[in-house]
């Protein structure tokens, strides 16, 4: 009978302590929150497409200058550096090669005047006279050719931009200049026109047919990072390369001032007419680490969404996208702790 009257004190003393037990853990438990982010909305809106390139100047016209026959350097006219006006003298050389012909052409004519006479008395037959003319005839020739070659003439406007022979030196037919991207031919003085100067670039088959009818490309010279040059296709590479997939095109500029030396390199900008794209503030898009891929987070239904976008242009505080439409809300600030179908606070701010 005791332990009947123990159990009836006890017990609802008991089921009043379990149930403020539950009430307490489900007072203590945490709520989850929703994370909290600002949207922006996505817009399409036009823009002008830019291509950037970079590559070397080269000399609009370049020529390795040199006798056609061998002799010694006399006279270097003009410095490296000069400018020398078209049809001036730039390298004299040594008369003994002249000198020798002449000689030749001397002993050649008293031989034939020789072989004349007994043709003409009838001791030697008419085919050694006409022997011997031939070979006089070609030591005239040869006359004519070393006095030619004695001198070396500026084919057009330009400058001296080496010396590739010194004077005193043999002049011999294989004398290459081996300046690393120029020419390789064979000669005595490398003479360039640098009024206006070539910029090749490489461009992809891909966009080759988009530059083709630009008409103003704006040009800069790391040399010169603050001067902005006018520039314009003057070709274009027939062939494309089967291995990297791209043309060699040349863009022409104008060098009076001679600022900008062969060698040094450049950067090329290309505009494109305008095109339509949505475009997302740059802070939206998280790329994917150690990929080139890129994805952002919109807002459906009060929930974050994971999209994948193709960057289609850097517009410094903007992208140009694909994978999104026109007017979606996209996640600016708040994405480090969404992850995809999460529920979110859409902040008013």
């Amino acid at each position: 009978m005791k332990k009947l009257l123990i159990l009836f004190f006890v017990y609802p003393f008991l089921i009043t302590s379990c149930l403020e037990n539950e009430k307490t853990q489900e007072q203590s438990a945490p709520v989850e929150k929703k994370p909290v982010v600002a949207v922006v909305e996505a817009k399409e809106e036009s823009y002008s497409p830019v291509l950037e390139f970079g590559g070397s100047f080269k000399p609009f016209r370049e020529a390795n200058l040199s006798a056609r026959m061998p002799g010694k350097i006399k006279k270097i006219h003009y410095r490296e550096g000069a400018t020398v006006p078209k049809g001036s003298v730039i390298v004299t050389l040594s008369e003994e090669m002249a000198e020798a012909a002449e000689a030749e052409l001397e002993a050649v004519e008293k031989d034939y005047e020789r072989v004349k006479d007994l043709v003409d008395s009838g001791v030697l037959p008419q085919q050694q006279l006409d022997h011997l003319e031939a070979k006089l005839n070609a030591s005239k020739a040869k006359v004519k050719m070393t006095k030619e070659n004695m001198e070396i003439i500026a084919p057009f406007d330009g400058m001296v931009a080496e010396h590739m022979l010194r004077e005193g030196e043999e002049f011999m037919l294989l004398n290459p200049g081996l300046t690393p991207g120029f020419s390789h031919a064979n000669g005595i003085i490398r003479f360039m026109d640098l009024n206006k100067l070539f910029l090749e670039i490489q461009v992809d088959e891909k966009e080759l047919p988009l530059i083709q009818n630009v008409k103003e490309i704006e040009v800069v010279a790391d040399a010169y990072p603050d001067t902005k040059i006018k520039g314009k296709i003057y070709s274009t590479e027939t062939l494309v390369s089967v291995i990297s997939r791209t043309a060699v095109v040349k863009i022409e500029i104008n060098n009076a001032k001679k600022l900008i030396k062969p060698g040094m390199f450049g950067r090329v900008k290309i505009s494109l007419p305008e095109v339509k794209a949505v475009m997302v503030p740059r802070l939206s898009v998280i790329r994917q680490a150690g990929t080139n891929q890129h994805h952002l987070f919109v807002i459906e239904n009060n929930a974050a969404v994971l999209k994948d976008v193709e960057i289609i242009e850097d517009l410094g505080d903007f992208y140009a996208v694909k994978g999104i439409n026109n007017g979606e809300a996209v996640v600016s600030a708040g994405k480090a702790n969404l992850r995809d179908g999460v529920s979110v606070t859409v902040s008013s701010k």
